[in-house]
């Protein structure tokens, strides 16, 4: 083994052309998986009408999903006893409030909302960017978008009241369902961990920001139930609409990489078969 190949073994966020461990393929379309098929069937091997459908239908399914889950909750649900449990642990946490926990919560809202959500996204897609680790860079953007459009979709159609319980610090003239803060914390971090996971092959790195994702998702997601904008049913909902926004945006860029990585590997095989006759011909 090379100098250059100890060196990238464990590198963060390889430039393009590295051939260490294939680590970024997690992001990279499958030759039978369905970012593959989509672009070379449906899309007749157009990437961007590909992407265009991936990103169209990934907006078409989580809104239905999410906005029937929201209206099963306040038509059906919350009538019952769901809605009676999401009462409850508004109001006792109305109840129990601090002096302490209500700074803390604070902060943890802060670092959720929209301005500062959009710059920790940029400065990452930057930096990976200035990597040269090209599509890949995006799927923050991806993920954040699909989520926006639909959160926004949701709340409008649901129009859930807010908890009728005392509200700490400014409340958005939005909606209660479902939760954003929570949706965009799950797909910033968890984003920013898939890119981690495919980046390096140090088991450290990975575990610490998995966990740092998960950490932030349940403190934001506490913290919005506690300072009364929103029940628990609508954080629930807005991790679900992280998480599939995350998936979408995972999705998008392998339909976006479907005809770079088709030639990566016509290289290799290319570069593969003159090794092989340049080797016959030195055997002969």
């Amino acid at each position: 083994m090379n100098d250059t190949s100890v060196k990238d073994a464990g590198s963060i966020v390889p430039k393009d052309g590295s051939s260490t461990d294939g680590r970024r393929a997690f992001l990279d379309p499958s030759a039978d998986g369905l970012a593959n098929r989509l672009t070379k069937s449906t899309a007749r091997g157009h990437v961007i009408l590909a992407i265009a459908i991936a990103t169209i239908a990934s907006f078409a399914v989580m809104g239905i999903v999410i906005v029937a889950i929201g209206l099963l909750i306040t038509h059906v649900l919350g009538h019952g006893s769901i809605g009676m449990w999401d009462h409850h642990v508004s109001q006792w946490f109305d109840n129990h409030r601090s002096a302490r926990w209500n700074g803390i919560t604070g902060d943890l809202t802060d670092i959720a909302d929209t301005f500062e959500v959009a710059g920790v996204a940029a400065i990452v897609t930057i930096v990976v960017l200035f990597r040269r680790w090209g599509r890949h860079a995006f799927l923050l953007i991806a993920g954040l978008a699909i989520e926006l459009s639909v959160f926004i979709t949701a709340n409008k159609i649901v129009a859930r009241p807010r908890p009728a319980v005392s509200h700490l610090g400014g409340t958005p003239s939005t909606y209660s369902f479902p939760s954003g803060h929570t949706a965009a914390t799950v797909v910033l971090y968890g984003g920013i961990a898939v890119i981690v996971m495919v980046a390096t092959t140090r088991l450290w790195p990975r575990i610490v920001m998995w966990i740092l994702a998960v950490v932030l998702t349940v403190a934001v997601a506490l913290s919005r139930v506690y300072r009364g904008e929103h029940y628990p049913t609508d954080v629930l909902a807005g991790l679900l609409l992280g998480i599939g926004s995350l998936v979408a945006g995972v999705f998008i860029i392998r339909v976006a990489g479907v005809n770079h990585v088709d030639k990566s590997d016509a290289v290799t095989k290319q570069i593969s078969t003159e090794g092989a006759v340049e080797r016959d011909e030195a055997s002969k």
